[in-house]
């Protein structure tokens, strides 16, 4: 019955969108086409989230629709957002789309009760594109976005002040199907190394089995889970929401804080921080198992990560559910609260403790393992555990970590199975390493003797525009480092307006140095990128450079 019912739900999910309305203007001019969908529940008073759904060109406009709200209703939450899917001005997504979609949210906003806490956007493709170039443009409107299969280019120049990552951006979840177009996947790669470059902690799936399409439930829920629980940082509470937050704290029907969960970020980790610290168990149980149900910032999830020495087991086993979804989520503090504590034994209270959290360690990587390895601090945890005294967590180890050490074997094949990747665990560890810091690999011989590499190794200052003028001296001494990262300053707006012109020479003059970073991003501009002619004979140049850094 189960099946017949999941084979029905597929069937019917692929029924085609209904027909666009139109927003108009003042004057009864159509401002841009739309399909919505609201909650079959709209109980009085509630608030809802908005969900912007943008198409792939060519397709319908209500073409994204479909796979999020089955993820809502998977995960039981279709009642707690309007979807909104709205059109191109033209065959594809611009910058003549900004302002109509600005329209858009304002219409909505004003017409159901939004809070403009939980706006997003998801997209695939050319909707893709403008999802992320949205929510970095105005991180004021948009929480977050999801993209599927293609990137952006446009993003906030930072000249007199960085971005503060933490606490003012918008989160970025970049998803890349294997099986999609070949230049969706360079497309994505690329546009992945230059988000990374920029600062944004984007969560980052390369995912196997996916193809041209965006219905996906793995990744799916994984996606839209993370983006419920996201709030605005640069929208203030309501007053509604600071009441709530001001009210004594109510354990809800299903045993956590559920009004504070609504509320979440970081004012309500705030809340939740306190009530951590409670001498009640029962206090701290509720509010441990709130972080199941919510993002609520990074020092709220340190303070989580202090309730894996909780002297009431149930705290401890709630702990560690909530640490590996956060740590999924890529929170560095969850991360780091995880793999200090399997580090050192003498911190479990008893054996389950330290399982518990190996198997937390080993969920948080489980996207990465057959994708791209973005934390290499979760590897050097799980390669740590292939150790151990533990025979449970050796096999944890070993049998997560088997894509990555034997991905092709079969037990017909007729040889042994391999128990560590071509060259051993820590050659291996190091290229994860290395891949993860992007850019930033380029400091590592810091503080250098040379003028240049000086020079280069003090342009990690707060001012962008400081930082540009001191890396743009050592890159014209000839530093190889100093031109990857002046070409990506350029190409990203850091300390500089954005310029893929001068970011092309600059990487292109560090590439011919053998960076292979930096001739992946060379590659792409001159493959065609805004404001550069495509030119065949370098964008194959730097391919071949480039050949071997994925």
């Amino acid at each position: 019955m189960i099946r017949i019912l999941a084979l029905f739900s597929a069937v019917a999910l692929t029924a085609a969108p209904p027909p666009p309305s139109a927003l108009k203007d003042s004057d009864g001019k159509n401002v841009i086409q739309y399909v919505l969908e609201l909650p079959e529940n709209m109980t009085p008073g509630k608030t809802l989230g908005l969900i912007l759904c943008f198409p792939e060109h060519d397709r319908p406009v209500g073409d994204e629709i479909y796979p999020v709200r089955a993820a809502l209703e998977r995960l039981g939450l279709r009642d707690e957002f309007v979807l909104l899917a709205a059109g191109p001005q033209e065959r594809k997504f611009g910058p003549a789309d900004h302002a109509p979609i600005g329209k858009l949210i304002e219409w909505a906003k004003k017409t159901y009760p939004i809070n403009p806490r939980r706006v997003y956007a998801y997209g695939k493709g050319e909707g893709g594109k403008i999802s992320g170039e949205l929510s970095t443009l105005t991180p004021g409107v948009i929480a977050a976005s999801v993209s599927y299969s293609w990137t952006w280019w446009t993003m906030p120049v930072e000249i007199d002040k960085t971005i503060d990552h933490e606490n003012e951006a918008p989160g970025i979840y970049m998803v890349l199907g294997l099986r999609d177009l070949s230049h969706h996947l360079t497309n994505v790669r690329d546009g992945y190394s230059r988000v990374h470059a920029k600062g944004y902690r984007a969560i980052y799936r390369e995912i196997d089995d996916l193809g041209a399409r965006t219905y996906h439930p793995v990744s799916n829920d994984d996606a839209i889970g993370w983006l419920s629980r996201v709030r605005n940082k640069n929208v203030p509470l309501s007053v509604a929401e600071r009441k709530l937050l001001a009210a004594p704290p109510r354990v809800g029907p299903r045993g956590y804080y559920d009004d504070i969960a609504k509320v979440g970020g970081s004012p309500a980790g705030e809340v939740l921080t306190r009530l951590l610290a409670s001498p009640d168990a029962a206090t701290r149980l509720a509010a441990t198992a709130t972080f199941a149900h919510g993002i609520f910032g990074e020092a709220a999830a340190r303070a989580l990560g202090e309730r894996l020495l909780d002297s009431d087991r149930r705290v401890r086993r709630a702990s560690a559910r909530a640490l590996a979804m956060l740590a999924n989520w890529r929170s560095q503090a969850a991360q780091d609260a995880l793999t200090a504590f399997l580090a050192d034994p003498s911190r479990a209270k008893e054996p389950a403790d330290r399982v518990r959290v190996a198997d937390a360690i080993v969920t948080a990587a489980r996207f990465q393992i057959k994708g791209v390895q973005q934390d290499a601090g979760l590897f050097h945890a799980m390669v740590a555990m292939l150790g151990d005294s533990d025979e449970e967590i050796r096999t944890m180890a070993g049998n997560a970590l088997m894509p990555i050490r034997d991905r092709e074997f079969r037990g017909d094949l007729g040889r042994p199975e391999r128990k560590a990747p071509e060259g051993g665990w820590p050659a291996w560890l190091q290229r994860v390493t290395e891949r993860a810091q992007g850019y930033q690999r380029n400091y590592a011989g810091c503080p250098g003797t040379s003028e240049a590499e000086k020079l280069f190794c003090q342009t990690r200052s707060e001012n962008p525009a400081k930082a540009f003028a001191l890396t743009k001296q050592a890159a014209e001494m000839g530093h190889h480092p100093a031109e990857a990262m002046l070409g990506i300053m350029y190409v990203t707006g850091r300390g500089v307006a954005q310029d893929n012109v001068e970011g092309g020479k600059w990487l292109a003059r560090a590439a011919d140095a053998g960076d292979r970073l930096a001739a992946t991003n060379a590659w792409m501009i001159y493959n065609g990128s805004p404001g550069v002619p495509k030119n065949a004979a370098l964008a194959e140049r730097y391919l071949k450079i480039s050949r071997g850094n994925y």
